[in-house]
């Protein structure tokens, strides 16, 4: 395959990843921004409302309206950092745990009914291939 022809399959799977997601995944009573911002804490752990907005490349006033929310419904607390009291750390709260763990749970099965639909006989390389992909992928993130 030419390197355009692959550039455009893998912004597809991308877009075609997202759409299905977007359209099956309920994301458990709230808004994609929401889930974003759940599962960006479930995999990175505690961090300011800066560094949460950076990662998922939102505009600050965006996330902070969208952490009030969830932080009104229990799932993230907000503590003052102890090197700048100004600073506050967001994380998950137990419920906001619960509640990652459904969306991923519900993500997962999502992902398993597609695996199902590749050939067995083709799995084991395309796990390959989508392990070589995240790891490039993560590495053009660390630039």
């Amino acid at each position: 395959m030419t390197d355009n022809k692959t550039g455009s399959v893998l912004r597809e799977v991308a877009r075609l990843h997202d759409r299905l997601q977007r359209q099956t995944v309920s994301c458990c009573d709230t808004t994609l921004t929401q889930c974003q911002v759940l599962t960006t804490l479930g995999r990175s752990g505690p961090m300011t409302l800066a560094d949460l907005g950076r990662s998922l490349g939102l505009d600050k006033g965006w996330v902070s309206r969208t952490v009030e929310s969830l932080a009104s419904e229990s799932l993230l607390t907000k503590q003052p950092c102890t090197e700048d009291k100004r600073t506050i750390i967001i994380s998950l709260s137990s419920e906001g745990e619960r509640r990652l763990e459904e969306l991923d749970g519900t993500l997962n099965g999502l992902s398993h009914r597609m695996i199902q639909r590749i050939p067995e006989s083709r799995r084991a390389e395309v796990a390959s291939a989508l392990e070589l992909l995240q790891q490039v992928l993560q590495s053009e993130l660390n630039k």
